[in-house]
């Protein structure tokens, strides 16, 4: 999990000095993240890809295999935040989509503000919450008011940290009414997406979107040949419940955010009308399809990476024939985790087993209450973190760092749960290990007690509905990142590279100011003159 004393540090022989071309700057930066992307599939793949998508990033870009995000517990909320701020989420100010609210004592968006309205939605979103500055937002700076910025993404938090606090309008898909959804914090919506919700509805193409395989009858990589032959079908019916969720965890998703993104540089006529630099910035999903479990998921998940290729190649196509080649960026990173799906491991007798969080949850409660006398002394649990009752500690006088400490000895007892840690194991560590745990959180945000699980183990957050079973794995996946443009010379990095280290590369590239809490120098690439 943590490869942060393993990782190798770009710079060494081969990769050569950067040196700054004396062209002007591109007038449009295109920024994406695809959530759980991984290195081995797009090389596994390679041979099916064609050849304006992946393989020309890969081919014509700088393509880094390896990009360390170096914290446990991303999301792709966190992970965008950190390749757009160019630090982690101890200093940024967002460990994931959800925080913990102490007055509800519920979750609550992390970027949730009452100050605004939300357009086509009842939530209410600003990116106060964001506490530094964004690769987008120095552009901004740097722009003058004379740029345009636009984001699309599945979620709202997702496209809120990609628009940063100085764009003019961030979009997202509504997960109860399927409505493109904005927030009125960005002061210049284009008409593109509010028209959609009026014109072409997703409700009005339920019950007709059937998910089945691009290449009907035809192998993907290590597919059961049964399973090949037999295919898959996914329909998005309006009678299901989750229909918008799994809609927004499905390729329609990345192909209605392409259609959207053609439809703004074309209209919007991105990167040929601004005197400063515009901005794109998009979010895609590889997330494996929730409905395939089991060995299941690598059919429809690979089916997902041909579909995305074909994706950005329209969107390729349409930045060479709008803006020019020459006169655009592109940066493309995955988000450094994968949510592996649940398998039956008893089949295999594999060591495993389930952690329960509403049963866990109890009996830490029971354990407390035995201590300390009767009381609801757990609030909450949320992605590894536990969120102890202050009020309740306060009415009993008792100090939160002994209670605390007694609750990380239980929960350490319990069958699954590999290490626990209180909040102030973390702010002050103790050891050198923990670095990682650390730079992963928010002191100001995060939980009482925060969990490690074996691996292996599925965590189940059965508090809440839909139940959310997660694995453990320890396994650190590649993950890849890319960036091209005419003025970067193809090459391909094998060494390990640091997440927080793209913004300042692509800033500087830009010969911009870096985010101002950037704790990464610029990589080192060679620029064609």
């Amino acid at each position: 999990m943590n490869r942060l004393l393993t990782t190798v540090v770009v710079g060494l022989a081969g990769i050569q000095g950067i040196t700054l071309a004396a062209e002007s700057r591109p007038k449009l930066v295109v920024g994406i993240m695809v959530d759980q992307l991984r290195t081995d599939y797009l090389e596994n793949l390679k041979d099916m890809l064609g050849a304006g998508g992946f393989r020309r990033l890969m081919e014509s870009g700088v393509f880094f295999k390896d990009v360390n995000f170096n914290v446990p517990g991303s999301d792709a909320t966190s992970a965008s935040a950190i390749i757009q701020t160019g630090t982690y989420p101890k200093f940024n100010g967002v460990p994931g989509m959800m925080i913990y609210d102490p007055v509800s004592k519920t979750l609550s968006p992390i970027y949730k503000d009452s100050n605004y309205i939300g357009n086509f939605t009842d939530e209410t979103y600003s990116p106060a919450a964001l506490r530094v500055t964004t690769l987008t937002d120095e552009i901004a700076v740097e722009n003058q008011g004379k740029g345009r910025i636009h984001t699309i993404a599945p979620d709202a938090a997702q496209a809120i940290t990609l628009a940063g606090h100085s764009a003019n309008s961030a979009f997202w898909v509504n997960n109860e009414t399927g409505k493109w959804s904005s927030t009125t914090y960005y002061p210049n919506p284009p008409a593109a997406l509010q028209n959609k919700n009026y014109n072409t509805p997703l409700v009005s193409r339920l019950d007709t979107m059937k998910w089945q395989p691009l290449r009907k009858g035809e192998p993907y990589i290590d597919i059961n040949p049964l399973e090949t032959k037999e295919g898959f079908k996914y329909i998005f019916s309006r009678s299901d419940r989750d229909v918008y969720s799994l809609y927004k965890q499905s390729p329609y998703v990345n192909s209605d955010i392409t259609q959207a993104a053609t439809e703004y540089i074309t209209d919007l006529n991105l990167g040929r009308e601004a005197e400063g630099i515009d901005v794109l910035n998009l979010g895609y999903t590889l997330a494996p399809y929730p409905v395939a479990t089991g060995d299941s998921y690598e059919y429809p998940l690979q089916d997902a990476y041909l579909r995305l290729d074909k994706d950005l190649e329209r969107l390729f196509n349409t930045l060479d024939r709008q803006v020019g080649k020459e006169n655009v960026l592109v940066y493309l990173v995955g988000t450094g985790y994968f949510a592996e799906p649940p398998i039956d491991n008893s089949v295999y007798r594999l060591p495993s087993g389930n952690f329960s969080v509403k049963r866990s949850m109890s009996l830490l409660n029971a354990f407390l209450s035995a201590k300390y006398g009767n009381g609801a002394y757990v609030d909450q649990y949320s992605d590894r973190q536990i969120y102890l009752s202050k009020p309740l500690l306060e009415e009993k006088n008792l100090d939160l760092n002994q209670v605390a400490a007694e609750a990380r000895d239980f929960l350490m007892k319990m069958s699954g749960v590999a290490d626990a840690y209180t909040l102030s194991d973390l702010v002050n560590p103790g050891s050198e290990h923990l670095e990682s745990e650390r730079l992963a959180i928010d002191p100001k945000t995060a939980g009482d007690i925060i969990l490690d699980f074996n691996p292996g183990w599925t965590v189940t957050d059965d508090s809440r509905y839909p139940p959310r079973p997660q694995i453990d794995k320890s396994t650190a996946y590649a993950t890849p990142g890319f960036i091209m443009g005419t003025k970067f010379a193809p090459k391909v990095v094998e060494e390990t590279v640091e997440a927080v280290s793209i913004a300042p590369t692509i800033a500087n590239a830009l010969r911009i100011r870096a985010p101002n809490s950037a704790s990464s120098k610029p990589i080192k690439l060679s620029l064609l003159q």
